[in-house]
Parts: C-alpha cells; structure tokens; sequence
C-alpha cells in the first residue's frame, strides 16, 4: 500500500495504487460506513464498504475521534477479504495506524490464484476500532459529533507524493468522487437507531435472530450475534 514494502507482492499492489486512469469514477461506486455501539465504559466502531461497481484491489478510511473523550484500545483490519498471497498464506502488511486522534486503515487484495479478483459486496468489512470511554456522561441526540467521529480517506498526501486508497481492479482511483462517507453511532441495544431504548428495540433485535447481517448497536450484549440473550438484553435497559 505504501510505496516501500517488504513484500513483492505487495509491491505489485503498490504499483496498481499509484497507477493514473484518464477515467472518471462515477459517485458512490463505494459507500463506506462505520457502525458503532457505545456502552458507559467503551466505543466499538465497525468500518464497512459497500462495493457497487468495481472490485477493489486496495482501500483507505480513517477514522477521526475525539481523544478527550475516547482512548483506542485495539484496531484490527479483516485479513478473511484482504490479503496478499492466499487464504490459506497470507502475508502480514500494514496493520493499522493511531494518530492520536485518528485511525488509519490501509486494506489491499491479490491472491496469487487471481490477482485481479479484488473485493467486491455489500458490507465489506474492512476492519474494527475498540475505544474506552475517558468519561460516561450521555452524548445525547448526536453521538458521531459528541466522540468526533467522522470517515474520510486512509492517507491524503501533500508533498507532491502520489498515493490512492480506493483503487479498482481495473487501476481507477476512486479517490477523488468516487467514495461517499457516513458514520452511525448509536447506544448498544438501540436497534432501530432512533436514539430510544424501548419495545421497538425488542421486536427489531427479535427480527435480527438468526441473521448476520445486523448492525453493531443491536448486539445488545456484545457477543458477535443475535439471539434472546439480547432480547433480554434490551428489556434491561428499557
């Protein structure tokens, strides 16, 4: 992903993500997104990427926080989409980076069996960020403003370097126009996200059993999945 790297292959990636195209990127051929569930004592973020158009071979997101309210715990990227070499043997690059008021998430794919395969979906995870809360008090009707949280490119160059985050298979940068950004954030337990813990979080939690596709904030008790435990759960904190 960066111009250096100790691998070959992803020096290959490196070359594609520099590559310049005459072509324009449409909007939103990638939506990505972060998803999070705040507790009294901690923040769980979830970055997403609906792919739309072409598979990516590389993306860059980073998200900001505000580091008075929230200290970074852990961050990990998902290796199971991106990975250089092979499911079975991948090779370690780039893990992700705390500014102090932001993390950086740098994702690439060439599996040697299919260089040009790059990832494509809906709700592509591209990785997970676990803060503590330095304080509890409630962020009220606006909590992506109260944590300062907002999503943006992995890494925007100002020295005259080149670099590209979101780069399809066929070396498009979609940089510039291509990408559209948000963030949720919401209490863990509020399933519908409308800023309420009540009946309405039980029977929308009910209606995520035995799915996977849910958001963060409807894992009411943190444990990876839905099912009556968080129905349990949310009739806790009604």
């Amino acid at each position: 992903m960066r111009k250096k790297v100790k691998y070959s292959l992803a020096g290959i990636l490196s070359s594609a993500v520099i590559a310049a195209s005459s072509l324009t990127a449409l909007a939103a051929d990638v939506d990505a997104y972060a998803e999070g569930a705040y507790t009294d004592t901690d923040l769980v973020v979830y970055i997403y990427a609906d792919i739309n158009a072409a598979p990516l071979v590389s993306a860059g997101v980073q998200l900001s926080y505000d580091n008075s309210k929230l200290t970074l715990a852990s961050a990990v990227k998902n290796d199971t989409d991106w990975y250089f070499g092979t499911p079975v043997q991948k090779y370690a690059y780039q893990d992700p980076q705390d500014t102090g008021s932001a993390v950086v998430f740098l994702c690439g794919k060439i599996d040697e069996t299919t260089p040009t395969a790059g990832v494509t979906g809906a709700r592509k995870l591209i990785g997970k960020a676990t803060f503590t809360r330095n304080e509890s008090a409630a962020p009220g009707a606006t909590p992506e403003t109260y944590f300062g949280s907002a999503l943006g490119l992995g890494v925007t160059r100002t020295d005259g370097g080149e670099f590209a985050n979101f780069v399809t298979n066929a070396e498009v940068v979609l940089d510039n126009g291509g990408v559209s950004y948000a963030v949720k954030i919401r209490k863990r337990g509020d399933a519908n996200a409308d800023g309420l813990i009540n009946v309405q979080d039980v029977l929308k939690v009910k209606s995520y059993i035995g799915t996977t596709n849910f958001p963060v904030y409807a894992d009411c008790n943190n444990s990876g999945d839905i099912n009556v435990q968080d129905v349990l759960c949310v009739k806790s904190k009604m």
